[in-house]
């Protein structure tokens, strides 16, 4: 080989040895550690039984009827509040109720809640709260709150509904006799829409 090239040979390699140690070439042990975290939301699972809430028939004015409402909560998580949310919705078959509004006719008495507070024979009838289905539209009581007006005997349940367990709370309604003739409302239906909207209950450390 001729010592030009020998030379260039020699000067690309001394080249390239410059390269490697220029660009740096370190051995070192390393080990990484990795940490998981998994977050599972829970459920909030409410159900209400019987499922067709009212259905009253061939009332007059002056009827009371009665219902019973079991709330479940078969989530995992405890409900705090429940809201009732209220709809209505009029047949008015003869066109002549004018400004008369069957829904301010019907008065919901709500009785005192079995599982809010010791129950002593007899006032199971006691009622808690009242208005009629007209303004009960307007409004979103908590159901299963205890507001101390349902204590009447022994320790009383605290408010919501706790995960896999259930409340039960009794409802009357009366077709108010105004004492007047009604006879516009003969015939007259009204479909009532109950929604029950669980709420959780406040966030806390874990």
């Amino acid at each position: 080989m001729g010592i030009k090239k020998t030379l260039g040979l020699g000067v690309a390699s001394a080249a390239l040895g410059l390269s490697l140690i220029g660009g740096g070439t370190f051995a070192y042990f390393s080990d990484t550690a990795q940490s998981t975290a998994t977050f599972a939301a829970g459920t909030l699972d409410l159900n209400s039984d019987p499922s067709v809430i009212v259905d009253l028939k061939d009332l007059k004015p002056g009827d009371t009827i009665k219902r019973d409402f079991k709330l479940k909560n078969d989530g995992t998580l405890d409900i705090g509040s429940i809201l009732l949310k209220t709809a209505t919705s009029i047949n008015d078959v003869g066109g002549n109720n004018g400004a008369n509004d069957l829904a301010k006719s019907i008065k919901v008495k709500f009785l005192v809640n079995k599982d809010k507070s010791g129950i002593l024979p007899g006032s199971e009838e006691k009622v808690v709260w009242e208005t009629t289905l007209a303004d009960l539209k307007t409004q979103t009581p908590d159901l299963v709150k205890n507001t101390g007006l349902d204590a009447i005997w022994g320790t009383s349940e605290a408010s919501g509904i706790k995960a896999g367990t259930n409340d039960s709370f009794t409802v009357q309604f009366e077709f108010v006799d105004n004492g007047q003739e009604q006879n516009y409302f003969q015939k007259d239906s009204l479909t009532l829409t109950w929604d029950f909207v669980g709420k959780q209950t406040a966030g806390s450390a874990k």
